[in-house]
């Protein structure tokens, strides 16, 4: 079983170059669940997650695991607890499946530390989980969309790591793989207590799939909480600007959003005569 961390964001301000994205923003992740984030584009939840990442330094303010800042901790100490899926991962040209996800690994070699059989077996049961297993002596510049975001994925569930940061891990995936990943790592939660934190853009799953949702517009912090506490009509239009109907969705019983659009018809009237 994973182990519990404590992952936090304490008067974080961040931003690239002159623009700021977030700032003053404070934020707790509950330990050894699945968080959810969500919010219109350049909302601010892929910088926070970049932060929380340690891919982006804030400008003020700290990101706390375990009580320490993550920017003054080493690379690979952060590595071998936090394990992160950018939004879009670069990779070697020509590097094969199993040599990319194998270099989730890393975190676990030490200086004098070789290629173990633990270290087959992880990767071997990454490139299962994710249906990627036949692709492994492929290169990953010959596959499609679908299949290398699969592969990053498992390159991120080779790392075994307690907490994993996943920035809209279902990108170029048909609906029913978005559900299989969603699924995936939600067993990861289930059966392992890995604490997750995964920025999507679709709602309806963010609610059916969270444990804890936050919800941001303009670098902040809306609501946040149980997706059946904190979703209803008039959060979705604040934060998205979309009238919408809130119902059970049938399914998971989980809120399910139902848009009315922005632009309605009106029952039309017989001309004066």
């Amino acid at each position: 079983m994973a182990s519990p961390h404590a992952l936090q964001a304490r008067g974080l301000e961040l931003g690239y170059g002159e623009r700021r994205i977030i700032s003053g923003l404070d934020a707790d992740i509950p330990p050894g669940r699945i968080t959810v984030v969500v919010g219109p584009n350049a909302c601010g939840k892929s910088t926070l997650l970049r932060a929380m990442a340690r891919l982006l330094a804030p400008t003020t303010g700290s990101v706390l695991l375990d009580g320490r800042s993550v920017h003054a901790m080493a690379t690979k100490e952060v590595a071998s607890v936090l394990g992160v899926l950018p939004q879009t991962p670069v990779a070697p040209e020509s590097i094969t499946v199993a040599d990319l996800v194998g270099r989730g690994r890393y975190p676990h070699q030490g200086w004098f530390r070789r290629w173990t059989p633990a270290d087959d077996e992880a990767v071997a049961a990454a490139l299962h989980a994710t249906d990627v297993l036949d692709l492994a002596d492929r290169p990953l510049d010959e596959l499609s969309g679908g299949q290398r975001q699969r592969v990053w994925i498992a390159m991120a569930l080779a790392q075994e790591t307690d907490v994993l940061l996943l920035d809209e891990p279902t990108t170029y995936l048909d609906i029913s793989h978005q559900l299989d990943v969603l699924d995936l790592v939600t067993d990861l939660n289930r059966e392992r207590g890995v604490t997750l934190v995964v920025v999507l853009h679709d709602l309806n799953l963010a609610c059916r799939y969270a444990d804890h949702l936050i919800a941001m517009k303009d670098g902040r912090i809306v609501a946040e909480g149980r997706p059946t506490e904190i979703v209803t009509e008039s959060l979705v239009e604040e934060v998205f600007g979309l009238r919408s109907t809130v119902i059970p969705d049938p399914a998971s019983g989980t809120p399910l959003i139902v848009p009315m659009g922005r632009h309605h018809v009106d029952t039309p009237t017989a001309p004066a005569t």
